[in-house]
């Protein structure tokens, strides 16, 4: 099974929690076992715990792609040690923004980012990440991390994002995408799930309509 519905600790937004590309996923410390094992399956990756600056925020604090992490100045060393133990290039980059997973959206192809972030930052994450990063919104909002979920094989948007929005987001991030909601009519989808090329997890407020555009929009079906 490709995708599955499910909550940390009680909590449907699964975006702040977590971060995954098509190999890794990074989970809270105290994430259960059930937990673990559904992400894991679905998503066909490694699951790794992990915080950021002794939060379980993962998801909230970093932005990731095949090729590397973007974290805050805020990260501990010892988190970015365990990080790198595990087998990411993790890079900190001092941003006045430190809720990188709202501000930044990301596949292995392109980088899109909320744009107040400074220039200095753009290089940083550039390197990191091994992809070109331009400025841009989603659907109005400068917040792109959470306004959008794109993986290398699909991408779903909030449902302000106009039809021909959708293609230039199409054109940069090089898949086709959709939008629709997550967790019962929730349009900031970034909040609202993991996704990668070979699956998804929704929290567990979503319905069987929204799963059915997910699938769309992520080249499922």
């Amino acid at each position: 099974m490709h995708f599955a519905k499910a909550a940390m600790e009680g909590n449907p937004f699964l975006g702040i929690f977590a971060k995954t590309n098509d190999s890794i996923t990074l989970l809270p410390k105290n994430s259960s076992e059930k937990f673990k094992k559904i992400c894991s399956e679905v998503l066909n990756t490694r699951v790794v715990t992990a915080s950021v600056s002794n939060s379980n925020l993962i998801g909230l604090f970093s932005a990731m792609n095949s090729n590397g992490i973007v974290l805050p100045a805020l990260v501990y060393e010892s988190e970015l040690k365990e990080l790198k133990e595990a087998g990411l290039n993790a890079a900190v980059v001092g941003d006045k923004s430190s809720a990188f997973g709202n501000n930044i959206l990301a596949n292995d192809s392109a980088c899109l980012v909320n744009p107040a972030m400074g220039r200095k930052s753009l290089k940083s994450i550039a390197d990191c990440l091994g992809v070109e990063v331009v400025k841009g919104t989603v659907g109005g909002y400068k917040t792109v991390g959470v306004s959008a979920v794109v993986t290398n094989r699909g991408m779903l948007a909030k449902t302000s994002v106009t039809d021909e929005e959708l293609v230039s987001l199409e054109s940069i991030f090089k898949v086709k995408g959709a939008v629709g909601t997550a967790n019962m009519g929730m349009p900031f989808v970034g909040l609202c799930m993991l996704a990668n090329k070979h699956g998804f997890v929704a929290g567990e407020l979503t319905s069987g309509y929204e799963l059915n555009r997910i699938d769309e929009a992520f080249g499922f079906i």
